[in-house]
């Protein structure tokens, strides 16, 4: 650093050495260029003849670093011209950005050494010479150094100046540079206006004082010239002499001094006018070089403006266009939903319109499940009435087992009474003359009814085994209609149930069949077991009479009561099984259609679910493909562009499919809709013709009215019992009684009471 300094001051007094008109004591003062322009014209005014870019450089670095660079190419042009050339050892390319900017001083002094050398090697080199002589000892010590640097070293460039240069060929962005050169000149503008203010108001005062000036010398010339003719005529005598001549001549010399002081003001001021004059023209040249860079600056403005107005409009087509894409993409994405909204509409439509049909069908079901449970209702009391009154016929069952057997007892009695007295050697002999004729026809009788009656308890019997080996065999098949055949065939066609479960159901049906054929059994076995117990009851010799005209008397509408109740109970037990049928039936139906509706469910969940996947996959894509439209188009771009397409087809391409499959679904659906509304109406249709109301009707009457006679019978029945067993009956009304005495008995009234109602 040291030495650096001391190169600075050797080469600052070398430069004080040419005729500046002030010193330069710092490489401060040559950051600007004119020091050193100057010193170059002195070198070779006729090399250097053109002027610098910045005359007046401002205070900004970079028009001294214009200035400097002029300079520098002028110089190092100039030194390679000359017949040694550039020295080896001297750097010719002095980092003058650091000059202008930072005020380096050892790139100062690099300029500097240039300057000398340009100096030395010029065609007035002897004079430089001459001058160099005058400095002082360390001056001339530390120049001599220089020369055989420059002479004999090597240059080595600088890593930071290879830098310097890269950052200059760095690219820098032509808008930076244009506000970059607005800036200056908007600056360089500034400075010279406030420049022109400051000249303008000095010309004004300068012309201020000159009029002044211009005014006094007109009056000091007009006292001037009336002081020389008065000085005239006193010479001349002609003057008035009553004055005092000391006076005059000192007032004579007052004068002359104040003329000689004003002619040295009127000389200064001439020199202020002449300066000023210069002052005047070098502004008018700046004035005209400021209007130049004025009317530069208005065109880089105009041109600056219409940039401006062209980039807005260029942003307000492009905000435009962006705005047209996205409405475009809005419309197309609006699009697409008012089309999925029509068809979730058309779905919805079909969906509305099948689940109408489907309440349809429930609220046929609805009306016809109450008539079907009323039926089981009837049904099950009808059922349970005869449980009661199967229960009531078994306590008399027993009752009149107990009377059998205790008639048994009475007629075994009886015949051991009869062997006694037939086989006893004391008993009177059995004459006619000796017995009782009554006594002996009575037990004539008694023995011939028991005969007969066992005979014919015989043949129950045996027509009784012959039912009961028949029922334990394989029973014939008793037909249900036709209806809940029919019913029952097309179920089995158009049901879902495997063959195994329609097998079970037909055995289950058999096995109904022959529980109602043995429950028919059972009951006619009851009733001839009931009859034959109370026929044995009145098997007695004072009964058998009233038995058999009751019999002869009953016996006609007896065999039609039980034919009539024997068909009823066989139509009630098949009524019982085709409803245990039925039930089961509509079990298996409500199964299927509990089943059709979790499918049906399942589907429509399959069907957002696919819609829904379907939906994103598209979306997706597209916004894959407008987001590969809005970048670039470069060849892989294209391929991509061209892929997405390709899989946006085969997307709509699946859709469609799925879309085809699930019309084909919804027709498929549709028939097998129609089918079994078309089943459901058939049912109707032959339930309606089956059974109509109005004679169901009449056969509830019929079975309500064959049940009181029934009842009638039975009490009357059991009446007739207990008066015979209290012998409160005579026998002569039915032994020898008319059909009108019969008709006024107990059972006819009855009747009549029934009829009536």
């Amino acid at each position: 650093m040291t030495a650096e300094h001391t190169i600075t001051q050797a080469l600052l007094e070398w430069v004080n050495s040419f005729a500046l008109g002030k010193t330069i004591r710092a490489t401060e003062e040559l950051s600007d260029g004119t020091i050193i322009w100057e010193i170059l014209q002195d070198i070779d005014p006729q090399y250097f003849l053109d002027e610098i870019p910045q005359r007046t450089p401002s205070d900004h670095w970079l028009s001294k670093w214009q200035n400097l660079k002029h300079i520098h190419k002028l110089l190092v042009n100039y030194i390679r011209q000359q017949p040694d050339g550039m020295p080896s050892g001297l750097d010719p390319n002095p980092t003058l950005e650091l000059v202008a900017e930072k005020n380096s001083e050892k790139e100062a002094n690099k300029l500097l050494k240039l300057l000398l050398i340009g100096a030395i090697r010029s065609p007035n080199a002897p004079t430089y010479v001459e001058t160099l002589q005058t400095l002082s000892t360390p001056t001339q010590e530390t120049l001599k150094n220089i020369f055989e640097e420059a002479q004999n070293g090597q240059h080595e460039a600088i890593d930071g100046e290879d830098d310097i240069k890269e950052e200059r060929e760095l690219p820098v962005d032509p808008e930076l540079q244009f506000e970059e050169r607005v800036g200056k000149v908007l600056a360089e503008n500034n400075r010279m206006a406030r420049e022109k203010k400051d000249m303008q108001k000095q010309i004004d005062d300068m012309h201020d004082r000159l009029a002044r000036l211009q005014e006094n010398n007109d009056t000091l010339q007009s006292r001037l010239a009336s002081t020389e003719d008065r000085l005239i005529n006193l010479r001349s005598g002609k003057g008035d002499l009553g004055l005092n001549a000391k006076a005059l001549e000192s007032k004579s010399r007052q004068q002359e001094d104040i003329i000689a002081t004003q002619e040295a003001r009127l000389a200064t001021a001439q020199d202020e006018i002449d300066s000023l004059r210069m002052t005047v023209e070098s502004l008018r040249v700046k004035n005209q070089r400021f209007q130049k860079l004025q009317d530069d600056y208005d065109e880089l403005k105009t041109e600056r403006d219409q940039l401006a107005r062209k980039a807005n409009a260029a942003e307000k087509y492009r905000q435009k266009l962006q705005a047209s894409q996205d409405f475009e993409k809005e419309n197309q994405s609006l699009r697409n939903q008012i089309k999925d909204l029509q068809q979730q509409l058309k779905e919805t439509d079909s969906q509305q319109k099948w689940n109408s049909e489907r309440e349809v069908e429930l609220e046929e079901y609805r009306r016809v499940l109450p008539r079907i449970e009323q039926e089981c209702s009837e049904i099950q009391n009808l059922k349970k009435q005869l449980e009661f009154n199967n229960h009531a016929l078994t306590e008399r069952l027993s009752n009149a087992e107990e009377q059998r057997e205790r008639d048994d007892a009475l007629i075994s009695e009886l015949r051991e009474r009869v062997r006694e007295l037939e086989g006893s050697p004391g008993s009177p002999s059995l004459t006619p003359g000796t017995e009782t004729p009554k006594l002996e026809g009575t037990l004539q009788k008694d023995f011939e009814a028991i005969g007969v009656k066992e005979s014919q308890l015989k043949s129950e019997n045996e027509d009784l085994k012959k039912e009961v080996e028949s029922l334990r065999g394989p029973s014939a098949s008793v037909r249900f209609s036709d209806t809940f055949s029919e019913t029952l065939q097309q179920a089995r066609t158009n049901s879902t149930q495997s063959d195994d479960y329609w097998k079970l159901y037909d055995q289950f049906t058999v096995t109904l069949k022959r529980l109602a054929e043995a429950q028919d059994s059972l009951d006619v076995t009851k009733r001839s077991l009931s009859d034959t117990m109370a026929e044995l009851e009145l098997a007695s010799d004072e009964r058998i009479d009233l038995m058999a005209e009751v019999k002869a008397h009953n016996a006609t509408e007896l065999s039609k009561m039980r034919d009539a109740w024997d068909d009823m109970t066989r139509k009630l037990n098949k009524l019982q099984a085709e409803l245990d049928s039925t039930h089961s039936l509509v079990q298996v139906t409500c199964a299927e259609r509990d089943d059709l509706r979790g499918l049906l469910e399942k589907k429509q969940a399959e069907f957002r679910a696919e819609d829904q996947e379907a939906a994103e996959e598209m979306k997706k894509l597209l916004a894959e493909l407008l987001a590969q439209e809005d970048g670039d188009d470069s060849e892989a771009a294209q391929k991509t562009a061209v892929e997405l397409t390709r899989q946006v087809a085969a997307q709509i391409e699946k859709n469609l499919e799925r879309l085809a499959k699930r019309a084909e679904y919804i027709h498929q659906q549709n028939e097998h809709i129609k089918f079994l509304q078309e089943r459901i109406r058939q049912l109707e249709d032959d339930t309606d013709t089956g059974i109509s109301k109005e004679r169901e009707l009449e056969l509830h009457r019929t079975i309500e009215a064959q049940a009181r006679e029934l009842e009638l019978m039975s009490s009357s029945w059991y009446d007739l019992q207990s008066r015979l067993q209290n012998n409160n009956v005579t026998m002569s009304r039915y032994r020898h009684g008319t059909l009108a005495d019969a008709q006024k008995g107990w059972l006819a009234k009855q009747r009549s009471v029934v009829a009536g109602r």
